[in-house]
């Protein structure tokens, strides 16, 4: 006995407790004690309760915040610490261009609510705004291609134009777009439907019906004055490397006036191309061309034909023996732009771009160009400083003309979310 002692000395501690009596442990009741029944239905509780979070988290899973803000200080040439009095009523601003301002505050929402359908709302504020819906739209993916190769989209969203239009600003190499760009697709944006088709690996188009006015729009921002529609269509090839792409954009634009209206046709034809290479000692590179050409309302024939409304005289209309047809003239704009990676922090660009809005006139031209350094703080974060050298010709008399002072020096700071 003191042998299997030895050898199980647990046996020796069971021994030694006291047996609980038959009678007492019937007589007694332990609450402690879960029957299987009572322990089923705790488990059944929590499988339900996980099934409840499980849900909620899948639907949480289908919205995605996404957005940037781009705090910037600039430095002008054209700086003054004055102040400029102009216009009828007389209104009062400032030709300082240094300042601290931000450019560019967005907040994005994508909602994938099914494999077959997203909706996105996006809103911008800054500065020189305030907060405004930027983008609303649908889109509808097809279900019978496995990729999902045909969207239709509807809503507020991008012009399907060229390529630097659709490009975010938080990930373009430069503070800024074009001249051309700004002039002719202000704000990036309208409202319409479109359809992107991506009919083999190479080719993709894209075909939109819009409003036509945009929403920068100073006369029709939220409306549209003509009852037919404007027309979008693009074709980019993509091949390894290198991709093009050919725009066409038709459409009418109304000049509102006090009385009849002035009609004027809207023509845009864009060519763009891209190259893309990668250098062993530095990285990346990129080299990227645009070209816009066509028939657009020019600011400078408005200012000259249309005689603007002043308390005096409320009326807008044509001066007298203005032509109408005159109001839109042939543009002409384009740019180059190189980009390297050096390193895996830092990034150099240059870009020359220029805008015609009227190539039968002399000295109406704007051409710029634009240097710039990126740093990469982490994966949010970029440090931008860019230079812009600007020539425009002013008027100086007897047929001579000046190039202002007004380049510019840009710092900002953006991040990413």
């Amino acid at each position: 006995m003191k042998r299997l002692f030895r050898a199980f000395p647990w046996l020796m501690l069971l021994l030694s407790v006291s047996p609980v009596r038959a009678q007492d442990s019937a007589a007694a009741e332990d609450t402690s004690v879960v029957t299987r029944a009572e322990l089923q239905g705790l488990l059944d509780g929590l499988n339900e309760q996980m099934q409840t979070l499980q849900a909620d988290t899948d639907k949480l899973k289908k919205f995605k915040f996404s957005g940037y803000i781009q705090a910037r200080n600039e430095m002008s040439e054209a700086s003054n610490d004055s102040v400029r009095v102009s216009g009828s009523p007389a209104t009062i601003t400032t030709p300082n261009q240094s300042r601290f301002y931000i450019r560019r505050a967005r907040l994005k929402l994508t909602y994938d609510s099914s494999p077959l359908s997203q909706a996105v709302v996006y809103f911008d504020g800054g500065t020189d705004r305030t907060i405004r819906l930027l983008e609303a739209y649908v889109t509808l993916l097809d279900p019978w291609t496995p990729n999902h190769d045909h969207q239709l989209t509807v809503g507020q969203f991008n012009v399907p134009f060229g390529f630097e239009i659709e490009r975010s600003s938080s990930v373009r190499e430069l503070p800024e777009r074009s001249r051309a760009e700004n002039i002719l697709f202000s704000g990036e944006r309208d409202r319409g439907l479109k359809l992107d088709s991506q009919w083999t690996l190479n080719l993709k188009t894209s075909l939109a019906v819009l409003n036509g006015a945009g929403i920068n729009s100073a006369d029709f921002p939220n409306t549209d004055p003509t009852r037919g529609k404007d027309v979008v269509a693009r074709a980019r090839w993509t091949q390894g490397t290198w991709d093009v792409a050919g725009s066409y954009y038709w459409g009418r634009q109304v000049t509102a006036l006090t009385g009849p209206d002035v009609l004027t046709d809207k023509t845009r034809i864009g060519f763009d191309a891209q190259t893309f290479w990668s250098l062993p000692a530095a990285g990346g590179g990129s080299l990227r061309g645009e070209v816009y050409s066509g028939k657009d309302v020019n600011a400078d024939s408005l200012r000259v034909l249309v005689v603007a409304p002043t308390t005096a005289n409320p009326n807008r209309l044509l001066r007298t023996g203005a032509n109408r047809e005159h109001l839109a003239t042939d543009m002409l704009g384009w740019y180059v732009m190189a980009v390297q990676n050096i390193g895996e922090r830092f990034q150099a660009v240059v870009r020359f771009d220029t805008y015609d809005p009227n190539t039968d006139l002399e000295h109406d031209a704007y051409q710029r160009w634009s240097l710039g350094v990126n740093a990469f703080y982490d994966g949010f974060t970029r440090a931008t400083i860019s230079y812009d050298a600007i020539k425009t010709d002013v008027s100086a008399g007897a047929g001579r003309f000046t190039d202002p002072h007004d380049n510019l020096w840009t710092f900002q700071i953006q991040h990413k979310f």
